[in-house]
């Protein structure tokens, strides 16, 4: 539907006032048309108003129009003014400024400014200009869509015809600075736009690829739009279609964010995802609507990224030709053509397994493929089409799959090619219901298929030289798993049945047995797969969640898992399933854990799994360590004196629960045992608390060791307190004394992900927890988050099984906000429960939280207990919605 714009009628004499309701009026009419006009009109029309409005004001100044010039540059030059884009204008004069004009200009600016636009201006001598552009290729780039508004014109033709020229930029310098830029772009990107909150404009595939492409011939070819590719054979009709096509709805997405945020804003942020598909008429059902529209744009997204990679490809070799042509052949078909992939003929993929073929090549050629020629690119993009099945169905082609994972480079460029231009989701039904897929959370950075994506690629990394002390452990076993493709095919498996409904672990074991039998592997292959899909959260879960000190903890592991070979796959899986899921996820105390997971199920399996030792044997061997720690380090010499001490550590030790000496280190037992008989001997003993902030981090994590007389809340304040410092505790233990004093043991990391470094740091943490403790000052508020914002706060609550007569395992899931925790511990201060400890971890928004409780007579809780704890703990954190 084609509209006539509606433009207010702009008078002489109007105020700033009065102009200012022009612009909401004009934009108001403009948000009311964008459902049933093409956005390319909309676009122009508010580009067009805004040249009627700075034409209006700028003749009010009576310029000479034979000296100076009013250009409009940038995205406002090109007629596609969103609602909040700068109004990027380039005021051009022939010689220097007379004092009066100079005057005008500055007034010009402001009234501009007192309409409240957001202003991106220059003002420069036309020589200046031509110097700034050879400065600086952006201010060139800016400038080849300069366009007239007011004034001299013959300053826009003079600047084309220079910029169109080679004396400033030549053809090749200028398509270098910009292939060098958009490389850099992406590499900031992480290479993909597949994220929670893709960026429009500068993700691979947003608005910048198109306009590189488009700035790229402008230059080159002198051309105005980019429909004149079709005239120069650089696209075809059909592709020029489909270009347009995403990139409109690409704008569509872009003006509906605007309209969202009320701000200039190109990352389409959790919170406004919501409005934008309202905006854009996908409804508002939730996550269904939400999930519709972003695949539809992150499909867009990656089509623009192939024709854009396409086109790069055929403007560097007409720009910036070799001199000379490496060929490599490889057979009839395939050769390498400097350094990339090239087809041979254009009916080669008639035959559809050279598909794959082509994929082995570039795994078997690693060192001298860098990429596909644009003429095998156009070729993969028409095959995709004509596809009547998937490639799967091709015996030949089932088997050259199972080779290129067998390969030790297939998981290099060749299954990234295969991810980018859609060979997985021709090769995988299960693959294509994935493409993106949202996953609902701040926990999960990517979407289903790109997190799959590098998920592979991090198993890849392992047989890498260069690999990261935290991934030494992984990289070894991984190097020395016989059949790295049954990792590989699970890795494959493990989320794609997201989104059916029900367990996607359950689901996508059933089609990764399929798969795999359908593959023809063996049969202990198609066994492990299928186990490593349906448990692939278990290590992870048991090892951020659970008591790994535990030896019950380890034998439910280790007759879970059952063999080493299992276990070696899932810890590789995991390790890199972790990495996989959000960049900011991995750290050393994660790493710590599933290393002690992995080497305590280690020896429980090697073992025999009923030779676990129990709890009390623990904890004789620990204490004994222990106690050979002291005596190795003491100072003393004197015979009384050491026996002395030894008693007071027993009658220290006597006052301690054994779950304070099962689930600390030996070093740990030591050094918390002098710390507290030094501090008991102290005449403050009884108003003073002891508090320890440890420097070590040998695990990844540094410790907060807190002994004081107990009472109610302290937990919930020391949890607090750390939390406003921006220290996360990833673990606490409660173990409360016969004598009324409390040992409270955190582990913790500091704002960074790492252990508390620095002296000055510590001396501040123990200053804060000592307020809190000796001097009841209640710590401060956490501001709330500002995801926290654009979620439902639903807790989920569940009952974990413990062998401890006297222990109940309770995991809540609930949003993290600033005052989650004492939310939950009102719930247990209401029945009067005691904590003993708490696995806690932050997973993308929400908190993860296992306690460890006893009811008031220091046994487990009953059914009726867990109930009504349930009750009071779904009240307590929803009571602020």
């Amino acid at each position: 539907m084609f509209l006539q714009p509606v433009y207010p009628i702009l008078q002489p004499n109007m105020s700033i006032v009065e102009l200012k309701q022009a612009i909401t009026d004009f934009d108001i009419w403009l948000e009311q048309q964008i459902s049933c006009s093409p956005i390319t009109e909309i676009l122009t029309f508010r580009a067009q108003f805004f040249d009627k409005l700075l034409s209006h004001i700028w003749q009010k100044f009576t310029f000479d129009t034979k000296e100076i010039s009013l250009n409009a540059v940038g995205g406002y030059g090109r007629q596609t003014l969103h609602p909040f884009s700068d109004i990027d204008i380039c005021i051009i004069h022939d010689h220097n400024l007379s004092t009066d004009d100079a005057n005008k200009l500055s007034d010009f600016l402001t009234q501009l400014w007192d309409l409240g636009l957001d202003l991106g201006h220059a003002v420069r001598r036309l020589d200046d200009t031509f110097v700034a552009c050879k400065e600086d290729v952006t201010i060139a780039t800016t400038l080849l869509e300069i366009r007239n508004i007011c004034g001299h014109e013959n300053h826009q033709h003079q600047v084309i015809s220079k910029l169109y020229g080679e004396s400033i930029w030549s053809s090749a310098a200028f398509f270098e600075a910009k292939f060098n830029e958009q490389q850099v772009r992406h590499h900031k990107a992480q290479g993909t736009a597949f994220n929670i909150e893709p960026n429009l404009k500068n993700s691979p595939g947003g608005m910048r690829d198109i306009q590189t492409i488009t700035w790229i011939a402008r230059k080159h070819f002198s051309i105005d739009d980019l429909k004149d590719l079709r005239r120069l054979n650089f696209l075809t009709a059909d592709e020029y279609a489909e270009l347009m096509e995403c990139q409109n709805f690409i704008w569509r997405v872009r003006f509906s964010l605007h309209q969202a945020s009320n701000r200039s804003e190109n990352r389409l942020l959790l919170q406004h995802q919501a409005e934008v598909a309202r905006l854009l008429g996908f409804g508002d059902s939730g996550n269904i609507t939400i999930e519709k529209m972003m695949r539809q744009l992150f499909r867009a997204m990656k089509r623009i990224r192939e024709l854009n990679l396409m086109l790069m490809a055929y403007f560097q070799r007409e720009i910036s030709p070799l001199k000379h042509n490496n060929c490599i052949d490889i057979n009839d078909n395939f050769e390498i053509l400097n350094g990339q992939i090239n087809a041979k003929n254009q009916d080669v993929f008639i035959d559809r397994p050279q598909i794959m073929w082509m994929f082995y090549y570039i795994a078997e050629y690693h060192q001298q493929v860098k990429g596909i020629t644009p003429e095998t690119l156009r070729l993969i993009r028409q095959v995709r089409r004509r596809l009547m099945g998937d490639l799967q169905d091709f015996h030949v082609c089932r088997e050259l799959f199972v080779k290129l994972f067998k390969h030790p480079q297939g998981m290099g460029l060749a299954i990234t090619l295969m991810h980018q231009h859609g060979i997985l989701t021709s090769y995988l039904p299960q693959w294509r219901e994935v493409v993106g897929q949202m996953q609902f959370d701040l926990f999960h950075a990517y979407t289903v298929d790109e997190h799959t994506h590098k998920l592979l690629k991090n198993l890849y990394a392992l047989t890498h030289d260069d690999i990261s002390h935290d991934h030494k452990l992984a990289a070894d076993i991984y190097a020395r798993f016989q059949a790295k493709e049954t990792i590989l095919f699970a890795a494959l498996f493990h989320d794609l049945a997201k989104g059916r409904g029900g367990d996607h672990s359950e689901l996508g074991a059933v089609d990764a047995k399929l798969f795999a039998k359908f593959h023809g592997l063996k049969n202990s292959q198609q066994q492990l797969i299928s186990w490593l899909v349906e448990q692939h959260l278990l290590m992870s879960i048991t090892s951020q969640r659970m008591d790994i000190q535990d030896p019950d903890v380890i034998t439910a592991f280790a007759k879970s898992v059952g063999s080493l070979t299992k276990l070696d796959a899932l810890y590789c899986l995991t390790v890199a399933d972790i990495q996989a899921t959000n960049d900011d996820l991995w750290n050393d105390w994660k790493a710590s854990l599933l290393t002690d997971l992995y080497f305590g199920t280690r020896k429980a399996l090697r073992n025999g799994l009923e030779n676990v030792l129990q709890l009390r044997s623990v904890v004789r061997e620990h204490k004994q360590e222990a106690l050979n720690i002291i005596n190795a380090d003491s100072q003393l010499t004197d015979e009384h004196q050491i026996q002395a001490q030894s008693a007071a550590i027993q009658k220290l030790w006597k006052n301690l629960p054994l779950s304070f000496f099962g689930n600390a280190e030996s070093s740990e037992i030591a050094k918390y045992t002098l710390g507290i008989l030094s501090h008991q001997q102290q005449a403050q003993a009884d108003s003073e608390s002891l508090i320890i902030v440890d420097d070590s981090n040998v695990k990844g994590c540094s410790d907060v060791f807190v002994y004081t007389k107990d009472r109610a809340g302290l937990f919930i304040s020391l949890f607090n307190t750390l939390s406003t410092l921006k220290i996360s505790v990833k673990q606490a233990q409660i173990s409360q004394t016969k004598d009324g004093y409390v040992v409270e043991a955190f582990k913790v990391l500091d704002f960074d992900g790492k252990p508390i470094f620095s002296a000055q740091r510590r001396k501040q943490v123990t200053s804060k927890l000592r307020q809190v403790i000796d001097n009841n000052v209640m710590p401060p508020k956490k501001r709330p988050l500002r995801h926290t914002q654009s979620f439902d706060n639903k807790p989920t609550i569940e009952f974990i099984h413990s062998k401890k007569a006297n222990r109940t395992l309770v995991h809540i899931l609930a949003l993290e906000t600033h005052e989650f925790m004492g939310q939950i511990a009102s719930a247990f201060r209401a029945l009067e429960l005691t904590i003993h400890s708490a696995a806690i971890s932050t997973v993308g928004e929400r908190a993860d939280n296992v306690f460890t409780l006893s009811n008031q007579y220091g046994a487990q809780l009953s059914e009726e207990e867990q109930t009504d704890l349930q009750e009071k703990l779904v009240k307590s954190i929803t009571s602020t919605l």
